[in-house]
C-alpha cells in the first residue's frame, strides 16, 4: 500500500473501533523496516542502560515494546506493554512504581510460535 492508502486505512480503523474522530493527517509517511525484531549485539544490555538512564531525565516519556525493551517477543506481548503503559497513568501523572512492576513482568515474556 501506499503512504496515502495505508492512512486511510488507520482512518477507518479508528472510526470502526469507535473512536472519536480525529482531524484529517496533512501527510502521512510510513517507515519500512526489514526486521520488526531488535538485533542483539555483544553488550547490548549496556545500551540498554544508557537508554533508559537518558529516558528518566524526560517525566512523561516511556520507551516500551520490541525496540524499546530490547524485548524479543510476539505482538501479543507488546499489545500487552501498551496497556500496562496505559493502566500506569494515574490521576496525578504517570506511575512509575507501576510501570517498574510491570517491567518485571514482562521478562517473563516467551516467544510463542
Amino acid at each position: 500500500m501506499s503512504d496515502a492508502e495505508l492512512g486511510e486505512l488507520v482512518i477507518q480503523d479508528l472510526a470502526r473501533a469507535g473512536l472519536p474522530p480525529v482531524p484529517r493527517p496533512t501527510s502521512i509517511t510510513t517507515r519500512r523496516l526489514k526486521q520488526a525484531y531488535p538485533i542483539y549485539v555483544s553488550d547490548y544490555e549496556q545500551s540498554l542502560r544508557t537508554l533508559e538512564q537518558w529516558i528518566e531525565q524526560f517525566p512523561g516519556l516511556l520507551s516500551y515494546g520490541r525496540q524499546g525493551l530490547f524485548a524479543h517477543d510476539n505482538t501479543h506481548h507488546a499489545l500487552a506493554m501498551a496497556y500496562a503503559a496505559v493502566d500506569c497513568l494515574g490521576t496525578n501523572g504517570f506511575e512509575s512504581a507501576k510501570w517498574g512492576a510491570y517491567r518485571k513482568a514482562f521478562e517473563t515474556h516467551v516467544v510463542e510460535d
